[in-house]
């Protein structure tokens, strides 16, 4: 093995990589360098702010220069959170209060804060001042911070129904119809943000549609009549089905150009493309389910056949309800009667459900 070796030229140790447990550790991990904007023996109080919904690690910082070193008021804080661009006609300032309580947001005006009374007051006082004791360098369990959170204004009631409560809380008249609020104001991705969340969502109520359409109209008068009654109780669509529809003097208001009109030729071209997909189709004929005892179905179609021959049972069979119109004397309607009457039972009963 030696006579092996000898011809191998040995590398130094050197030459080896030294087998080690230590890590050198990333120049990038760790806390970030932090800015310094004043002079360590200025001793700043830090302003930290957020809007609601966001989180106050990642709020926003400002420096407050307190001269007496003692104690900061409200109006100092809305003076420089002013100047970083939040706007206070919009959102009212809470801040982080523990002494009293186990921890919350405490405004820094009273109620109701319907407008800003930093703008109006010479000193910005409020019914129940808010003030803030600056501790001093060597009180190490204080930071020097102040944490303020930024919600948005609630909307002023109507004059006409809380004038006398208006009046017991000195809110001026003016504020009510200030036409600087009505100027667009950039406000940051924050406040959008927060704009955004003030507005109520949730479950969109179904409160449901309806349209109504006729089979072979006869008479001109009578179908605008019905169309007439159709765009006043509400419909959505109005169908004219074997049929074409002529403008009549009855239809005073012009519907079909205020709702949408659709003419087919015949009935399977409704059946097959034109019917809306979630909608119960509803014949008007004798011999249905009364009309006082019917229910509605959230979004329905109602079929009327022509004043001559009514609808044809091959549609019957394709509807899913059949109403039927109550008389004393006799069970025929006048075509345009008859559609007016269950658009009209259909809002009543829509209103008192």
């Amino acid at each position: 093995s030696r006579q092996l070796l000898s011809g191998v030229k040995m590398s130094s140790s050197n030459s080896f990589q030294k087998a080690t447990n230590q890590h050198k550790p990333s120049p990038m991990a760790g806390m970030p360098i932090s800015p310094v904007t004043l002079p360590r023996n200025e001793q700043p109080i830090i302003l930290r702010y957020m809007y609601e919904g966001g989180a106050i690690g990642q709020g926003r910082l400002c420096n407050l220069l307190n001269d007496d070193g003692k104690a900061v008021t409200a109006k100092q804080i809305v003076q420089i959170l002013s100047e970083d661009g939040v706007d206070f006609d919009t959102f009212y300032a809470c801040a982080y209060e523990s002494d009293e309580s186990s921890g919350g947001w405490r405004p820094l005006e009273s109620a109701p804060r319907y407008t800003n009374p930093f703008k109006k007051s010479d000193d910005g006082s409020n019914d129940e001042p808010v003030v803030f004791n600056i501790p001093s360098p060597e009180e190490d369990k204080i930071a020097r911070r102040i944490d303020i959170k930024l919600f948005r204004r609630p909307k002023v009631p109507e004059l006409r129904e809380t004038v006398e409560t208006i009046d017991s809380l000195h809110i001026e008249k003016l504020a009510l119809h200030d036409e600087s609020t009505n100027d667009a104001i950039e406000h940051t991705s924050d406040a959008l943000m927060a704009i955004s969340a003030a507005v109520p969502g949730g479950k969109l109520p179904i409160d449901g549609y309806f349209g109504i359409g006729i089979l072979s109209p006869k008479t001109e008068q009578n179908v605008g009549t019905l169309w007439r009654s159709a765009y006043q109780l509400g419909a959505s669509v109005l169908y004219t089905i074997g049929g074409r529809y002529r403008s009549s003097s009855s239809d005073t208001l012009n519907v079909p150009a205020r709702i949408p009109l659709i003419e087919l030729d015949e009935w399977n071209s409704f059946a097959e493309w034109a019917a809306p997909k979630a909608a119960v189709w509803v014949a008007i004929e004798m011999g249905g389910t009364p009309l006082s005892e019917f229910k509605h179905p959230r979004n329905a179609i109602y079929i009327l056949g022509s004043e001559d021959h009514g609808v044809p049972k091959s549609v019957l069979r394709g509807c899913r309800e059949v109403v039927s119109l109550d008389s004393e004397q006799y069970g025929s309607y006048n075509v345009a009667v008859a559609g007016s009457l269950v658009m009209y039972d259909r809002m009543m009963k829509q209103k008192n459900a």
